[in-house]
């Protein structure tokens, strides 16, 4: 049987966009049921909606959001296992451990889990609603409905009928062990977000994939989001992230993960006290409208040269860099910006004998650089 895969640098605007959908999963359920939640996501696929329930390893619960403004009547569909559907429903009602594990190993997505399923698809997509609007405009999505769909069977009829664009994921909730789901998307609605056509090569497979939570070579495809591609640098120091965009959180977790630097992510509301990062690497996320992050850093640098602070400038503007660029921030970075250079600039901060190899110098992305 066949499956159409995105080609090699078709793509590249959708797949950014779905990225930082996918990355508002974590952030948006995450806060929302209590727990940490781990998102990684899959190479896109082309598939027609036959051919995605004959390849459907699992019952999978499934929240649809109804598009409007530009794309009014389509849907954009958001799929869990079933068992991860019904963990976090009983952890938003706070339901006991051992009766959570009694429902999950029943499998079915019913009577108060099922209200509570369609809860959290409300959260999720304001979420989603939230990186839409900014990313694609003109477009918006609110919670429509939801439904079961098995191997071979759209029981509610969910799916549709159109050939989906399905942006799959690796998700784990706490400690329950890791599962799939996907984003999906009709393919018209998909090439219109990419702002030009999508290629799709034809690779043959034997059956659908196992799942698996041991192997990556089975029923994890890595893409340039995993971290399983980049070997770890031994730990060679702490960086305190302040970070307010989830899709800085995965080019973050990469480059640490490259240059041997331990995170330590602090919450939305949190000030950094000076004294409590002295020998480490602070880095605070500057979007628009939190220029007080400058005076963070100056209050930081004052206090200890020992600790390294990054500032990641959203839209930089010469004004903005200038105001980094005063607060005696050691590197200042404009995002978006590649990884690799996200990579040199930490490891040449963290503590150390030298940097490990993070690869060859990136072609900068934007124009602020780290201050002489």
């Amino acid at each position: 049987m066949a499956t159409s895969t995105l080609k090699p640098g078709s793509g590249k605007e959708i797949k950014r966009l779905f990225a930082l959908l996918i990355s508002s999963i974590s952030e948006t359920l995450g806060s929302l049921v209590s727990r940490e939640i781990v998102v990684r996501p899959n190479e896109p696929e082309r598939k027609e909606v036959d051919s995605f329930l004959a390849h459907l390893p699992k019952a999978g619960a499934v929240a649809r959001g109804a598009l409007d403004k530009g794309f009014a009547g389509k849907s954009f569909l958001s799929m869990i296992e079933v068992g991860d559907a019904i963990a976090m429903a009983g952890l938003l009602m706070m339901t006991p451990d051992d009766i959570i594990a009694q429902r999950r190993t029943k499998g079915v997505l019913e009577g108060e889990d099922a209200d509570a399923f369609g809860e959290l698809g409300n959260v999720l997509y304001s979420g989603l609603g939230n990186v839409l609007r900014e990313h694609v405009g003109n477009v918006d999505v609110r919670f429509q409905d939801h439904g079961v769909v098995k191997p071979g069977v759209d029981m509610n009829g969910v799916l549709g009928t159109d050939a989906l664009v399905v942006f799959g994921f690796r998700i784990k909730v706490g400690d329950y062990p890791e599962s799939g789901g996907a984003l999906m998307i009709d393919a018209a609605t998909a090439e219109a977000w990419n702002k030009g056509p999508l290629e799709f090569g034809t690779a043959d497979v034997a059956a659908a994939p196992a799942p698996s939570t041991t192997s990556s070579s089975t029923s994890i495809k890595l893409d340039d989001d995993g971290l399983e591609s980049i070997p770890p640098a031994p730990i060679r120091g702490t960086l305190a992230a302040f970070v307010l965009q989830p899709e800085v959180v995965r080019m973050l977790r990469r480059s640490c993960r490259r240059v041997g630097l331990e995170i330590r992510r602090h919450g939305r509301g949190e000030i950094p006290n000076p004294a409590a990062h002295k020998n480490e690497v602070v880095l605070l996320d500057v979007p628009p409208g939190e220029d007080r992050r400058f005076d963070w850093c100056r209050r930081i640098k004052e206090l200890s040269d020992t600790t390294k602070v990054v500032l990641l400038i959203h839209h930089p503007s010469r004004q903005r860099v200038t105001q980094a660029f005063l607060s005696k921030a050691d590197a200042i970075l404009g995002f978006p910006c590649d990884e690799l250079q996200l990579s040199q600039k930490l490891g040449a901060l963290a503590p150390g004998e030298g940097a490990p190899d993070a690869g060859p110098e990136p072609t900068p992305s934007a124009p602020p650089t780290t201050p002489a």
